[in-house]
């Protein structure tokens, strides 16, 4: 009970309430953010996996066995079946290839279909969304096949030997994001209506799709277990394999939401250890007193453990509940700006919250106060007796330990909280340098200026050992806000630049070489620009230094497995870099030896170096080249990009067809009607809906990152009020000295006022430093994204420190001058 009762008295003195909204802060900090971290993340996850139709998708080129059905019924699966396939569409006279998706009653398991009864129609309002496919006797299709076939809505069509009733217009389909479901006009029908067609035969190239949903932990499980009975022609389509663009912004998306828990973190702790060495030094007459009454060493520590351990739980608990009403404020926000279900966080986050506060209490908390009992019981009497404590070096051990298990723990990534650990303490050390140095060449300066500046700098200097810990403090917090603006910003900028306001939206295959130039011309005369023809011939890698790769590098390597698109080009694409090697202009080409320029990922899979011999199957004919050099390209630049490149010359005698990629605004999509009346065999790639979709998702992930910023903010802001109210003492016993001396209200306040100013300066000038070289660190091993310089920060970080730490500094130090005197030097003594 006597810990309960100090505990009251010291919270109702106003001693533990910083210490609590530092520790209830941090909690609601970190449990918000890990809260609404794992609820986004679970709904974008689901919300991006529409793109599949379903959680996972199992691709074979041959039937699947029944039985691999009966055993997902049995393991709870949602399951459901697509074919893929081409064929001729007939209405009266007219023909035109299309290709044909044939989906059972459950397709789709995720997302949704969305139809009209008008063509060409793109107006959301009057569009049906509907989850499952079309009915047996019916074929919903492209708007653009009817004007090709001469047909309206509700007319007849044959493919094969089966007639149809084109009753439905599709606009967009949940899966359509794979790119090799794009291809050519889409027909959907019924998929027990195929057979009636008997346009499959044997050796017919189709496509089975087997889609699976339900919770990961079972999907996972049963497809391990599959794929003990896969053969060759099987594999597992997930996002990180069907939309690599995509799913790399989630994973940004997911780094940035780890990086926020973690700056968090880093303020909630350091405004935990500030108020936790204040509420120690205020304590220590306390302890005195007690020892002074009989109180032995470890009846003290049980006293303030209890209160520690009764405080932390009580903070945890409420830290607990304002972040939880934070993350629903925040998940309110993105639910009324988006159509998002967020999911379910589970246990784990509240578990994490209570084991942040309790570890933070521990490792910040419980240092400063070790030491406590060791004060000597004639402190009541003997204010100058040196009281002992904890060694810095032991505090800043146990704090570093703690934020790295925490930082660990909510990040899941050990490379980020490497980078951001290991970067924040180096600069921290760096700072404290620069701040020493700083403070010394201004000795000079101060003591010329006028005696408000002389005040401000002579108490500057004085408590140098604090004012450099104030500095640290003040620039750590405004660094980590700094950085959490500008990656946030980046995240969404990067994106942004990868799709340009008028990246292609529509790709043009199997163009023949007779084709080129009227679909130049086409184009040209609706003032569309094409971005490129690159011939291309399909091959397959067999031989790499005239040995056959082994089954080991068939699994790392899928282009091993299947043929892939091999393409010439005499300049390098805008947006291909070349990283080992010499570009064909640097090289003797004699038209005899051919030289191939590899991309980067798949060379390091291949182990591939300069100079490999590399030889490919065309159709039986062989074709031999040299590793001339090895490239990164950009994949979400939606242009045609290749993994092979060839010099020119190398692949004349193969036939080529030529692709091409091109922007079609909404308006100008009749076109392709055009195009394909023009040229019947070219396959038009609509990629404007996935675009779409891709941009939606992605502003989703941007603007709930942006609403954790905030609470990041809180802990900023936290971390600045600890550190101005740790100086309070001081501040009010020398502006209590001065006013009893003589000096004005004015002459103080611009004293305080211009002490904080350069503060503020210092640590924003050191938070800049520290701010960019963090950045360009991030850029580099963790975003991997282009280096560039921020030369918005260099006048804004000192220019914002200033103003913020004036600003909390002058209300937080009202009370030197408007206490009286003699009240305030009595209260400190």
């Amino acid at each position: 009970m006597l810990s309960l009762k100090l505990l009251w008295r010291n919270w109702r003195s106003g001693e533990l309430r910083l210490l609590a909204a530092a520790l209830l802060l941090a909690v609601a900090v970190v449990s918000a953010i890990a809260i609404f971290t794992q609820r986004l993340e679970g709904a974008l996850i689901k919300q991006s996996n529409t793109f599949l139709g379903a959680d996972r998708v199992v691709r074979s080129s041959r039937q699947l066995p029944p039985a691999w059905y009966d055993s997902a019924e049995q393991a709870g699966l949602q399951q459901a079946q697509t074919l893929s396939f081409n064929s001729m569409s007939f209405a009266g006279d007219a023909m035109y290839l299309v290709d044909i998706k044939a989906v059972s009653d459950a397709y789709p398991l995720l997302g949704e279909l969305e139809i009209s009864e008008e063509p060409f129609n793109q107006q959301s309002d009057s569009l049906q969304k509907i989850k499952s496919g079309p009915p047996r006797g019916e074929v919903w299709v492209d708007s653009r096949l009817l004007p090709l076939l001469g047909i309206e809505l509700g007319g007849q069509l044959f493919i094969g030997e089966a007639e149809f009733t084109a009753s439905k217009v599709i606009v967009r389909e949940p899966d359509r994001g794979d790119s090799l479901s794009l291809l050519g006009t889409r027909v959907m029908m019924h998929i027990d209506d195929v057979p009636a067609t008997e346009v499959i035969q044997p050796g017919s190239r189709i496509r089975y799709n087997w889609l699976l949903a339900g919770e990961e932990a079972v999907l996972t499980s049963f497809l391990d277990t599959a794929k003990e009975q896969f053969s060759s022609h099987e594999r597992i389509i997930d996002l990180q394999s069907s939309q690599r663009g995509l799913s790399r912004t989630l994973d940004r998306g997911k780094q940035f939401l780890g990086l926020a828990a973690m700056l968090g973190l880093l303020l909630a702790g350091l405004a935990i250890a500030i108020a936790a060495q204040q509420f120690a030094r205020r304590h220590t007459d306390q302890v005195a007193l007690l020892k002074s009454l009989g109180a032995g060493a470890n009846k003290i520590r049980s006293l303030y453990a209890k209160q520690l351990f009764v405080l932390a739980l009580v903070a945890s608990f409420g830290g607990l509940l304002l972040g939880e009403l934070l993350q629903r404020l925040i998940a309110s926000v993105v639910s009324s700006m988006y159509p998002l279900d967020l999911a379910f966080a589970g246990l784990i986050p509240y578990g994490l919250g209570l084991f942040t506060g309790l570890l933070c209490l521990l490792c910040f908390a419980l240092p400063p106060l070790w030491n406590l009992p060791t004060i000597p019981p004639i402190r009541v009497l003997r204010r100058d007796i040196h009281i002992a404590s904890v060694s810095s070096f032991w505090q800043a051990a146990l704090g570093i330990v703690a934020v790295f298990i925490l930082v660990a723990v909510y990040s899941q990534d050990l490379i980020l909280t490497a980078v951001v650990m290991l970067g924040f303490f180096a600069l921290l050390s760096l700072a404290a340098l620069i701040a020493l140095l700083m403070l010394k060449l201004g000795r000079v300066w101060g003591s010329r200026s006028g005696s408000s500046w002389r005040l401000a700098w002579a108490s500057l200097l004085r408590h140098r050992g604090q004012t450099v810990a104030q500095i640290l403090v003040f620039a750590t917090a405004i660094m980590l806000l700094l950085v959490i603006f500008v990656v946030r910003t980046s995240l969404i900028e990067e994106w942004r630049y990868k799709l340009p306001e008028k990246a292609p939206n529509h790709f043009l295959v199997n163009i023949a070489q007779h084709e080129v130039e009227p679909i130049k011309q086409l184009f040209a005369d609706e003032q569309l620009e094409l971005q490129g023809l690159f011939p291309m011939v399909r091959a397959r890698l067999v031989e790499i230094n005239n040995s056959k790769p082994g089954d080991k590098m068939k699994e790392q390597a899928e282009v091993m497995n299947r043929e892939a698109n091999l393409s010439w080009t005499d300049t390098l694409p805008d947006d291909n870099q070349i990283l080992e090697g010499k570009w064909w202009s640097q090289l003797e080409l004699d038209g005899k030896k051919h030289f191939v320029s590899v991309e980067k990922e798949i060379a390091q899979r291949l182990k591939l170096k300069l100079g490999d011999q590399l030889k490919f199957s065309v159709g039986g004919l062989a074709l031999e080249a040299e590793v001339s050099s090895i490239r990164s390209l950009e994949w979400d630049s939606m242009r045609p990009n290749f993994y092979f490149l060839f010099s020119p010359g190398a692949l004349d005698s193969y036939a080529p067809t030529y692709l091409s990629s091109v922007y079609i605004p909404s308006q100008q999509k009749p076109v392709i009607n055009q195009l394909l009346r023009q040229s019947p065999t070219v396959l038009v790639v609509e990629l404007d809906l996935v675009i779409e979709q891709i941009q939606n998702l992605t502003a989703q992930v941007s603007d709930g990152v942006e609403l954790v910023l905030i609470l990041v903010l809180l802990a900023g802001v936290m971390v600045l009020l600890a550190a101005v109210n740790a100086s309070m003492d001081y501040r009010l016993q020398e502006a209590g000295i001065l006013r009893a001396l003589g000096s004005s209200r004015r002459r103080i306040l611009g004293s305080t006022a211009l002490e904080f100013i350069c503060l503020g300066a210092l640590a924003g000038l050191l938070a800049m430093i520290g701010a960019e070289l963090l950045l360009l660190a991030m850029q580099q091993w963790v975003l991997e994204t282009p280096l560039q310089a921020h030369p918005e920060l260099w006048i804004a970080g000192p220019f914002i420190g200033a103003v913020i730490v004036c600003s909390m500094g002058l209300w937080a130090s009202r009370k030197v001058v408007t206490a009286p005197p003699m009240q305030v030097l009595r209260e400190l003594a």
